[in-house]
């Protein structure tokens, strides 16, 4: 009987469900996938692939074109290069692969972005290029391009005079007019008050209102509806729900993630920092100007206390949070990448503009010059995001508040003498050594360098300062050692190895000496046979009338870091001496530098372990070396096109504004950037927060693509109604994001009824005339909130702090079952490579992107885990356990009983056949937790929970 009353409920609402879930699904997914074409796809092929196969090379090599999607379709001699949507066909993945064809033929791609293109072409190859084998170079008209409706400025809009009393406000008479003008007649109904009760909740809160608020509500509703939903708001408001649920929407925008993205995926320990300062942020309405303003620059604003400071250096963090790949070993690339990163989510977070979209040429769709692009990568260039090293890491600094400075300052100052005493003492024996040697040293210092090496003392062995690297790719090619021996014979050459697994296994090595010059190869990844780190290269004939030379040969070495040192030329008849050095581990100075080393690193040990307690959290800084940046042609971060001065979207910007930085800024520029952002003149920011508020409010924007504001998004259903919204929003409301929630909420659009009537099925079929209310599904963390909810588990007083646990930055696996979960979904981590099964299914943000608006899917997997799912099962125990504590009597009111659980689960009475096909199922045994856990998990399963009317 239960399964049977699951599946009419099913049957009743599927095809409406279906319906709407696939247009707003289209609409996310087409504007993400072409994201990602421009973000990961093409400028791989503009890079490694036009050379060879494009309109532009010299000879088309077999016969492919993959500069635009025509010719990726057809293909080249051997058949298309792929088919949208099977992977396994087409010839491009195979190719990338180097299984039989190899692309690009040099060397194979990264598997990461093998995986890109695999997933491209499973999505459907989303190409937004046209045409054959011509591309035309078109120049952008921003004149033109300011007529767009998004950048126009935001103006007053008159309010319509509606005469009909049902309009209660400037959003009603909005909507009213738009009804008027497509000719439909009279007005929507409202919705039942128990309805509506359970929307506000929603809304604000992410919970469902309890059985004894729902009757407290419909009693005093009837009586004074106006002042009773007005002091339902305000509390609501008030509660530190509010700031759970609408700063999870704002989680939801910034790709929030306690865990990196890219390559290995790392904990980011300090995250949640972040998290609870957006909740915190929302629950105290801080206008949105200031909330961009720490978003990207709040390690630059001056604060008037510790708590300020942390606040702000928190807010900061906005700019670590996103999917990157840290393993990366091209760090110019990393670096850029992370860059693009950056700008790609502000642009959509605030401008609701595709940005990156013009990295590699100009935007296709939009006014936005890649010159813009630039203006905004020199900004962010200028800003320090990442920490050196092998695998790089993220910047982070130390927060102030209930810390005691005194005690961090004096540890801090013996550390730094500590530092300075190691420094120095391993210099001393770099350098004692090398002038205790018999013969000729000639140090990298002394070398002619061909590219650009990196100096370094990282690793040792090392003579003199260090050692220089490289780079990888390399970017130092060749280095050249000229001397002058003191006098004609026979010498023993060697060289220094740092050795090392990521150092080149064959490195050539040429000396010239006086009968010729001689090649040879040394391997880098092992250590020098000779005490010291020394290898031998030979013994050769000099004459001190000629100059002998050594040239390292980097850029014909085998894959790996090459490394340059020290080349010694010893005579032959000293070589006896080499055993009396330093370097040999003979004399007594040495070994005094290495026990006073080992000393001093044993002591800063120590040091560190009882270093004061300092809380940190992620965030960015600026660089030392900040200024304007190159134009990178055709995304290529080697291919430098002009310096391009810092600044803004010219588009953006008023035509007697200046749009780039003013030259006295020293620093990145980022506090001018927020402050553009958050301008009144600027045309986009106050349209997408307006938009992305009733969007959150009504299920659905006034532009129905939140992220994108261009020409490859939706037009708005009423332009009018958004200005006066976001002319609202800066001018009366100041920003409050609360004033404006309030506003929506408590007008008479907010109170429709969901039910198509006649007039508005046949003439509004998707509801762009917003004449009934949008029914949507529960997002997944409010389903699975409600769902403990019910069952009694929920502990609300968990309200931030750390939830990761003790696992380290480097673990991999996840556990949630590790973790407490019975806290709001807000607070359980989001890990990138692992979410809640619970999320997975019920489309919880994607946290890699921004996400204005989930994907809104309905598959069978959704339905069977309200079924089958451990959570469910033990949940829904729980809540008839609870359930049935409150009922003392042995022979209790079943019929009762049923209207109360119904009541607490779908926040409504009982309609008489569930009334009756529930009372059946327990009245055998009407104390049975079976029975009971059978019956709230029918109705944790029935659609009318898991969707708000």
């Amino acid at each position: 009987m239960l399964q049977l009353f699951v599946r009419s409920v099913c049957v009743l609402w599927l095809p409406l469900i279906v319906q709407a879930a696939a247009a707003c699904l289209c609409v996310a997914q087409d504007d993400q996938r072409l994201q990602f074409f421009e973000q990961k796809i093409r400028p791989v092929l503009v890079q490694h692939c036009y050379k060879c196969h494009s309109a532009q090379a010299t000879q088309v090599r077999g016969g492919l074109l993959v500069d635009t999607r025509a010719g990726l379709l057809q293909g080249g001699d051997s058949g298309p290069a792929i088919v949208p949507g099977d992977v396994q066909a087409g010839h491009l993945l195979s190719a990338l692969r180097h299984e039989g064809l190899e692309m690009p033929p040099d060397r194979r791609l990264s598997q990461s972005v093998i995986e890109d293109f695999r997933q491209w072409i499973q999505d459907g190859a989303v190409d937004p290029r046209e045409g054959t084998v011509r591309v035309e170079r078109r120049e952008i008209d921003l004149s033109q391009g300011r007529q767009f409706w998004s950048f126009r400025p935001v103006s007053p809009v008159a309010v319509p005079m509606v005469g009909d009393p049902w309009a209660l406000g400037a959003v009603d008479r909005f909507l009213a007019e738009g009804w008027a003008v497509a000719g439909i007649p009279g007005f929507p109904q409202d919705a039942a008050p128990q309805t509506l009760l359970r929307r506000v909740y929603f809304v604000l809160t992410g919970l469902q209102p309890t059985v004894a608020e729902q009757q407290d509500f419909v009693q005093r509703y009837a009586q004074a509806p106006e002042q009773v939903l007005q002091e339902t708001v305000d509390r609501l408001m008030a509660a530190p729900q509010f700031g759970e649920r609408w700063g999870r929407h704002w989680l939801d925008v910034v790709r929030y993630a306690d865990s990196t993205g890219g390559g290995r995926s790392m904990m980011l320990p300090d995250a949640w920092r972040f998290r609870d300062y957006v909740i915190r942020s929302f629950q105290q309405d801080k206008p949105f100007p200031q909330l961009i303003r720490e978003h990207v620059a709040g390690d630059l604003l001056p604060a008037a206390d510790d708590r300020q400071h942390d606040e702000q250096v928190t807010g900061a963090g906005y700019l670590m949070l996103g999917a990157i790949n840290y393993e990366e070993q091209d760090k110019e690339q990393l670096r850029m990448d992370v860059v693009d990163e950056q700008i790609d989510t502000i642009g959509r977070t605030f401008l609701g503009m595709t940005l990156s979209c013009a990295r590699c040429h100009d935007h296709k769709f939009d006014p936005i010059p890649t010159h813009d692009y630039y203006a905004l990568a020199g900004i962010f260039r200028s800003t320090r995001s990442l920490t050196p090293g092998n695998v790089c890491g993220w910047v982070t600094k130390p927060l102030q508040t209930g810390v005691d400075q005194a005690a961090v300052q004096a540890w801090e100052q013996r550390d730094r003498e500590l530092q300075d005493q190691i420094a120095q003492l391993k210099k001393q024996a770099a350098a004692q050594p090398a002038q205790a040697l018999p013969g000729v040293i000639v140090d990298d210092d002394e070398a002619e360098l061909e590219g650009t090496w990196t100096q370094s003392q990282v690793q040792r062995p090392f003579l003199g300062r260090g050692y220089r690297h490289s780079g990888m790719p390399r970017v130092g090619t060749a280095a050249t050692y000229r001397v002058r021996l003191p006098s004609d014979g026979e010498y023993l050459v060697r060289m220094v190895i740092n050795h090392g697994s990521s150092r080149a296994e064959s490195v050539p090595v040429v000396i010239f000496h006086a009968d010729g010059e001689t090649e040879t190869s040394v391997s880098q990844r092992q250590p020098g046979a000779a005490p010291g780190g020394f290898q031998e290269l030979g013994r050769f004939r000099f004459e001190a009338a000629a100059e002998a030379r050594v040239v390292v040969k980097a850029e014909a070495a085998s894959p790996g870091h090459v490394i340059i040192d020290a080349f010694h030329f010893v005579p032959v008849e000293q070589i006896g001496k080499l055993a009396a050095s330093g370097v040999a581990g003979g004399n007594d100075a040495g070994k005094g530098a290495a026990a006073n080393l080992k000393r001093l690193e044993n002591e800063r040990k120590q040091h560190t372990a009882k270093k004061p307690a300092m809380p940190i959290a992620m965030c960015v800084s600026e660089e030392p070396d900040a200024g304007d940046w190159h134009l990178h042609v055709r995304g290529e971060i080697r291919n430098l096109g002009p310096v391009v001065p810092r600044g803004f979207l010219q588009v953006a910007t008023p035509v007697d504004v200046p749009v780039t930085l003013p030259k006295e800024v020293a620093g990145s520029g980022r506090v001018q950037l927020a402050d553009w952002l958050g301008a009144s003149q600027n045309p986009l920011t106050s349209r997408v927060w307006a938009n992305r508020i009733w969007l959150n409010v009504f299920g659905a924007g006034l532009v129905r693509t939140p992220d994108n504001f261009g020409a490859a998004g939706e037009l708005p259903t009423h332009p009018a109604l958004l200005d006066h919204l976001a002319w609202q929003l800066m001018h009366e409301d100041k920003w409050s994001t609360k004033a404006m929630v309030r506003r929506l909420v408590l007008s008479r659009a907010f109170r429709m009824t969901s039910q198509d009537q006649l007039w508005s099925a046949a003439q509004d079929p998707d509801n762009r005339l917003w004449t009934r209310s949008m029914r949507r599904r529960l997002d997944a963390e409010s389903l699975r909130d409600v769902i403990l909810q019910v069952a009694g588990t929920l502990d609300l007083s968990v309200q931030g702090g750390p939830t990761i646990g003790k696992l380290s930055t480097y673990d991999n696996e996840y556990r949630h079952a590790d973790y407490p979960l019975v806290c709001r979904s807000v607070y359980v981590p989001a890990f990138r490579n692992s979410m809640l099964d619970l999320f997975e299914i019920f489309d919880a943000a994607n946290p890699n992107t921004v996400t204005g608006l989930r994907n809104r899917s309905t598959r069978p997997a959704q339905a069977l885990y309200m079924l089958n799912s451990q959570l469910l099962t033990q949940q829904s125990e729980s809540a008839a356990r609870n359930f049935l504590a409150l009922y003392d009597s042995q022979s209790p009111d079943v019929s009762a009983m049923i209207g109360d659980a119904v009541r607490r689960c779908l926040g409504r009475d009982p309609m008489p056949a569930e009334q009756q096909l529930l009372q059946s199922a327990v009245q055998s045994d009407p104390r049975s937790v079976e029975h009971w856990a059978a019956v709230f998990q029918a109705l944790y399963s029935s659609l009318d929970f898991r969707f708000i009317d």
